[in-house]
């Protein structure tokens, strides 16, 4: 699993309302570029994507 669908798969989950405006294409292979692109679309939800990363990269490290 790429980590943009992690990412897509967390934003859906825990916000569901916005999962749209922070979906990303499932091929993108590094952090950077997600927040990257995300930003564009907003600061709120360029905020929102870095958040989820954190969480993602949290969860790596505890495995």
């Amino acid at each position: 699993m790429t980590i943009a669908e992690r990412y897509n798969a967390e934003a859906a989950r825990l916000l569901p309302h916005m999962a749209e405006s922070l979906t990303v294409e499932p091929t993108i292979t590094t952090a950077n570029e997600i927040d990257e692109i995300v930003f564009r679309r907003g600061e709120f939800l360029g905020g929102m994507a870095c958040a989820i990363l954190a969480m993602i990269e949290e969860q790596d490290q505890g495995e």
